[in-house]
């Protein structure tokens, strides 16, 4: 995990974090504390003997440790403390011994006897189930209060998560060996339905270790990690477990079933605590979603009105383009009138259809809806329509243009050779027909056509003419000319990859 990560989990699990539910722990403790002292004078008075008890009571524990002693591990690869690791392992060592303990407890599964193992079995794997959970939960909060910078180093978490892992799952084997194929050189902790004096002193000693855990969790460890404050109340279920269990001193009474029930809320204590981090995470990515949404609608309509403003801009630079062309045109108009030499008033000519390219071009693109391109087959049918008017009398010209979309680089040199070719072909005599075509082909591709009927060469002269040679290079196209009862001048143009 990233350094930034990691120490946002740190601040999750920090003293301000475990401030807000220290009350709320030692409220339930106390509540928790009170309900075992009511029911302690009843304790050793017999229950029914209800066989089903032992295996709900495994699969709660089962579920709930096992689940927890994952999230944990999970925590413990977030923040690399031996403490987590110790306290992962503790919840899945508690979550298959319950698999062991339903296994050798009499009448759990098969009636009147156990699955494995001799009736001191069931006796020997509790108190080893107590044991182990309690050494390795005391020996995790001993970590945190007492070494709570203790971090396994970045490369090897994974491998120490797996380890312990593997650790516990060899834990436990060697306890279902020892208690199935041992157990008759062990002493005996049962007689009959009854604790032996063995049984109740190792109980006693575990109940030491686990009131130890429960000190320094509430002491110490719980101030720096939430989840060892709420540890700490799980532990306490524990030890009423085991009083209540002692105090009935022999299975079924009111008290170990009583017990069996503090051990399955105590199981589910920091299982619940995880669901309840979740469920803050959840409601906490809901609001930074719905406050994320809330930014998003408001720089959006940012952006929109800004967009609509810089469409406004340009279209109004566009419109000052072509206005201000349409004055040119007119000055050159204006400077053409007193000549009289037709070579001159054929160059002002020239000149001003070339300003209208230049303006048409302007104008298709402050009509277009993204201002960057314009379909180039109105362009052309306008720039044809005006050089129409210029035709011999009798010279009809037509345009066929397939619609692709082209920015001003593209479409003006482009105007500006149909502009060429088609006021040449217009002013020969003998040319009652002249077609421009404008196809796209396969690819990126097309081709400008512009073809006439009459005996004169256009071609020669748009070979010869350097304006429309450089306008062809400058569009990376090619020029072709051919005659079949007049002359077809081809012109392949690559389209740029944007329209």
């Amino acid at each position: 995990m990233p350094a930034a990560d990691a120490a946002s989990v740190e601040t999750m699990a920090g003293p301000a974090a475990a401030g807000a539910p220290r009350r709320l722990v030692l409220a339930l403790l106390g509540l928790y504390g009170a309900a075992a002292l009511a029911a302690l004078p009843f304790a050793a008075r017999p229950g029914p003997e209800v066989t089903a008890i032992t295996p709900l009571f495994v699969a709660t524990v089962l579920i709930t440790e096992v689940a927890t002693g994952f999230l944990v591990l999970v925590r413990f690869e977030a923040t690399r403390r031996w403490s987590l690791l110790l306290l992962g392992a503790a919840c899945l060592f508690a979550g298959l011994m319950a698999v062991l303990h339903l296994l050798t407890f009499p009448g759990a599964i098969l009636p009147g006897r156990s699955m494995l193992g001799m009736p001191q079995a069931a006796a020997w794997t509790f108190l080893l189930w107590m044991g182990g959970y309690a050494g390795l939960a005391l020996a995790a909060v001993a970590a945190a209060a007492f070494a709570p910078g203790w971090r396994v180093a970045p490369a090897q978490v994974r491998r120490h998560g797996l380890w312990a892992v593997a650790l516990v799952a060899g834990l436990v084997l060697g306890c279902g060996l020892l208690v199935t194929g041992r157990v008759a050189a062990l002493p005996p902790l049962m007689l009959g339905q009854a604790w032996t004096p063995l049984n109740a002193g190792m109980t006693y000693g575990e109940m030491v270790a686990v009131a130890a855990a429960i000190l320094l969790s509430l002491a110490g460890a719980g101030r720096r990690d939430p989840i060892f404050l709420w540890l700490g109340l799980a532990l306490s279920a524990l030890l009423v477990a085991n009083l209540l269990s002692l105090a009935g001193g022999a299975r079924y009474s009111l008290g170990w079933s009583l017990g069996r029930l503090s051990w399955a809320v105590s199981a589910s204590v920091l299982f619940l605590f995880f669901m309840g981090q979740f469920l803050r995470q959840q409601q906490a990515l809901a609001r930074a979603k719905a406050t994320l949404e809330e930014r998003v609608a408001a720089r959006t309509a940012e952006l929109t009105q800004a967009l609509g403003q810089r469409d406004l801009l340009l279209r109004e630079v566009y419109h000052r383009v072509e206005n201000n062309l349409q004055i040119v045109d007119s000055l050159i108009h204006a400077e053409a009138r007193p000549v009289t030499d037709p070579a001159a008033l054929e160059g002002f000519a020239r000149l001003r259809q070339r300003v209208f390219t230049l303006g048409q071009a302007h104008q298709q693109l402050m009509r277009s809806a993204d201002l960057r391109y314009f379909d180039i087959a109105p362009f052309l049918e306008e720039l044809v329509a005006e050089i129409r008017r210029a035709a011999l009398p009798g010279c009809t010209v037509e345009v066929l243009a397939d619609p692709v979309a082209v920015d001003l680089d593209f479409a003006i040199p482009l105007g500006l050779i149909v502009t060429e070719l088609v006021a040449q072909a217009v002013r020969q005599e003998g040319v009652g027909r002249v077609a421009v075509a404008f196809r796209r082909e396969a690819g990126d591709a097309a081709r400008l056509t512009v073809s006439d009927d009459g005996p004169a060469a256009p071609g020669d002269l748009a070979a010869g003419n350097r304006l429309i040679a450089g306008l062809t290079r400058q569009l990376g196209g090619r020029i072709g000319i051919t005659r079949e009862g007049g002359t077809r001048i081809g012109i392949d143009l690559p389209i740029p990859e944007a329209a």
